[in-house]
């Protein structure tokens, strides 16, 4: 989350523009995302699309999809494995004696929000998001087959599927380069981790990404 913070800057500081969105408009964009549950080693990427509609220029509807940007192999015989550059991984048995690995990652992420926005300058935007968010988690890794006497015979391959979904707010800041481009940068609550019922944990993220105003 924290290189989201130069490359954001860098844009705002590096771009300039004199004009306002115009009103009762349709808006496309991409954008990119780090996210942190508090739990170590939680931490998950995502790149996707957002497509909103303005009223006026103090509020609009908006809708966000993204997909985990990680990626992982296993052995399905063996223990070794490997992971992309986000994500959660990791193994059980010892470092030296392995038997089986896992893996968490961000499937897709849907979410949908009402954007109030508040000008502070003429191109910059401060705003709110207040809204709804879909996460489906896709596990994978290695289980473990066992003979009546406990000893392990072989490793098998399974995935699982979690949903978290609920309420999600934020705060951001837009800037407008020309008439119909736009960048921005915000920091959300999504609703908690909540793998069982003994556990609820904090889940933050940070977005930067560009808009086009039709």
């Amino acid at each position: 989350m924290k290189r989201l913070l130069p490359l954001s800057f860098t844009l705002l500081i590096s771009t300039y523009a004199t004009t306002v969105n115009a009103e009762n408009s349709w808006y496309l964009g991409a954008l990119y995302n780090a996210q942190e549950i508090s739990i170590t080693g939680r931490d998950f990427n995502t790149a996707g699309l957002m497509a909103g509609y303005t009223y006026n220029q103090y509020f609009a509807v908006e809708a966000r999809f993204a997909s985990g940007t990680s990626s992982y192999q296993f052995s399905s015989l063996g223990t070794s494995y490997s992971s992309g550059s986000s994500g959660y991984s990791g193994h059980y048995g010892t470092g030296d004696e392995p038997w089986g690995s896992y893996s968490e990652d961000i499937d897709t992420q849907i979410s949908l929000s009402i954007k109030a926005s508040y000008p502070i300058f003429k191109s910059v935007k401060f705003y709110a998001l207040s809204g709804y968010t879909n996460t489906k988690l896709e596990i994978k890794g290695l289980g473990q087959y066992n003979d009546t006497d406990g000893n392990i015979t072989g490793n098998y391959s399974y995935t699982h599927t979690e949903y978290e979904n609920g309420f999600s707010y934020g705060v951001g800041v837009d800037y407008q380069i020309n008439e119909n481009v736009n960048v921005f940068i915000d920091y959300q609550v999504l609703p908690n981790f909540e793998p069982n019922s003994s556990v609820s944990k904090s889940w933050k993220s940070g977005t930067i990404g560009i808009s086009y105003s039709f």
